[in-house]
């Protein structure tokens, strides 16, 4: 990414906070829950998207991975409850469904913390696209894990509905697949619409 892309992201971020701040001055003079979960949301996507915005940052020179064998599965399971938990939240999001296909591998080596957080702002994005429903799945393919988020929304192309999006995330889910190699190998993600409508996004590891 251009350091002139990345000095327009921090000044989003700037901005956002500062509209921030404005929410929890106003919850001192005349406190309200709504107001109160609102600023609380607000929080949770800007610690999303600082997060993001220091990872692919700091790999402007290569990100380095600490790969162990991990579960996919497990991280899967992580993702669908965050989903449903957010459900909670926000009784507008999208329902959350899982699905791992029997060739999928018990254990895998990878970075687990980078995977989740790419797999994370994948699924963040689905959700704020998706009409009504996002799945998760797994399977092995062509000796890659594949990881794969599907919503049912308008597509690709289509306007982003959030105002506040840094689109940082694709450039996260790059990023982390292609730390992963194998021999020859390297990562990659793949995004695509799908034919009975909505879009996919993959990640490939090798």
């Amino acid at each position: 990414m251009e350091p002139a892309s990345f000095a327009l992201i921090a000044h989003d971020l700037k901005n956002a906070l500062g509209s921030l701040e404005g929410e929890l001055e106003a919850l001192i003079d005349d406190p309200s829950p709504a107001m109160a979960h609102s600023a609380y949301m607000r929080c949770t996507e800007l610690r999303r998207q600082f997060v993001q915005f220091l990872t692919v940052y700091g790999a402007a020179d290569g990100m380095h991975t600490h790969c162990e064998d991990e579960s996919p599965k497990d991280l899967l399971e992580q993702l669908y409850r965050a989903g449903q938990i957010r459900r909670l939240s926000l009784p507008h999001a999208p329902r959350v469904t899982m699905q791992v296909a029997e060739n999928a591998p018990p254990f895998w080596y990878f970075d687990q913390r980078l995977v989740h957080m790419a797999l994370d702002a994948a699924l963040h994005n689905a959700s704020r696209f998706a009409r009504e429903q996002v799945t998760l799945s797994l399977r092995q393919e062509d000796g890659f894990l594949v990881f794969t988020i599907d919503d049912d929304g308008p597509g690709l192309g289509a306007a982003d509905p959030s105002s506040a999006s840094t689109g940082l995330g694709t450039d996260l889910c790059k990023a982390v697949a292609q730390a992963h190699r194998s021999g020859d190998r390297q990562g990659h993600i793949a995004l695509r619409n799908r034919p009975e409508g909505g879009a996919r996004f993959e990640l490939w590891l090798p």
